[in-house]
């Protein structure tokens, strides 16, 4: 692994994104990184977002008169109200999803939803036929990464969605939010629920601080044992000074109906919520539960990936992009001279 890891250290060091470029055990499929200007995009797939507002509304008393509800505002989520916030270290964006008021409702607020544009008559320049769906299939063998800065799960719904999908009974809820399956001390939790069973709830990271910067990955097997899914989950605390991924869940299993059903079936996705699809189209036009807190970016990669590999990417994000000719210059000449290590 010598190549691997001096190569990324000096990619990081030329200004190159560390965090977009797979490790040699697997392709990376999916990246949302929200970069500025190109907020929506998969930046080395096809699974571009949309806005999608909830289907809720909070009512608000205005000025204080509980009795009269003529002058009371009904509020609802819009795409509008999505934020953009600077991502882990001042560097690049994070998206935060939105709630009206989250102690009202679940539902009022808004999120992230995938989509695909097929060009159905094989003509590129004429978008007017094209057709928009979503369509995310979890890979028989992946892993799944982010760096999310949490706050308190305060929302009635059992867990709050940082990537979800369903495309059957069984649930690919892989990174979720939760309060309730945590240690004494901690106000919350990063976690996984595969299968059927929804409360069967697989935490990697806790936290008791808003604002705590966490980084977290699941090393996900849909199929190797059918019927069952197993999962090595690792995890930093990168507020508390944590630069290296930590397994937290070792052989975490799931075994509640099939969760091995996920794996190959396309369906919709939320990305900082839950996706709702209510016309049966198979575009995913609502969203609700969405996370509280704020995401700097999700990865998805074709693959297992180990310790080692999470531990170079995770150490490229926390390399910010120098901005020095200096650096690039330095960059390049020392990528020059690490050609000539081997990968052992």
């Amino acid at each position: 692994m010598i190549r691997i890891r001096i190569c990324a250290s000096l990619l990081a060091l030329a200004g190159l994104s560390v965090g977009a470029i797979a490790p040699a055990t697997a392709e990376l499929l999916h990246l949302w990184d929200f970069n500025a200007g190109n907020e929506m995009a998969d930046s080395v797939g096809t699974l571009d977002l949309n806005p999608a507002p909830g289907e809720g509304s909070v009512t608000i008393d205005d000025n204080g008169t509980p009795g009269d509800t003529s002058d009371d505002v009904v509020v609802t989520g819009t795409a509008g109200d999505i934020i953009f916030e600077p991502g882990y270290m001042g560097v690049g964006q994070a998206f935060r999803p939105y709630y009206v008021d989250s102690s009202q409702s679940s539902t009022a607020g808004a999120g992230l939803t995938g989509k695909i544009t097929i060009d159905d008559n094989g003509t590129p320049d004429d978008t007017g036929d094209d057709i928009i769906t979503d369509g995310f299939a979890s890979p028989n063998q992946f892993t799944i990464e982010t760096i999310v800065r949490v706050d308190a799960k305060t929302t009635g719904s059992a867990v709050n969605y940082i990537f979800q999908t369903r495309p059957g009974s069984d649930r690919g809820y892989y990174l979720i939010q939760d309060e309730d399956n945590v240690g004494a001390g901690s106000t919350g939790g990063v976690g996984s629920i595969i299968g059927n069973n929804f409360g069967d709830v697989g935490i990697g990271a806790e936290y008791d601080t808003e604002g705590t910067w966490l980084y977290y990955a699941a090393v996900i097997d849909l199929t190797s044992t059918p019927g069952q899914a197993v999962a090595d989950v690792y995890a930093a605390d990168l507020s508390a000074g944590e630069t290296i991924p930590t397994l937290i869940l070792n052989d975490r299993t799931w075994n509640s109906a099939d969760p091995s059903a996920l794996a190959g079936v396309p369906g919709i996705f939320g990305i900082g919520g839950f996706a709702i699809d209510r016309d049966g189209d198979g575009i995913a036009e609502a969203s609700q539960e969405w996370f509280q807190g704020a995401i700097d970016y999700i990865a998805i990669y074709d693959g297992l990936l180990t310790a080692d590999d999470l531990a170079v990417n995770l150490e490229g994000r926390r390399v910010p992009e120098p901005t020095s000719l200096v650096l690039l210059a330095l960059g390049a000449t020392l990528w020059a001279g690490a050609r000539r290590f081997k990968v052992r």
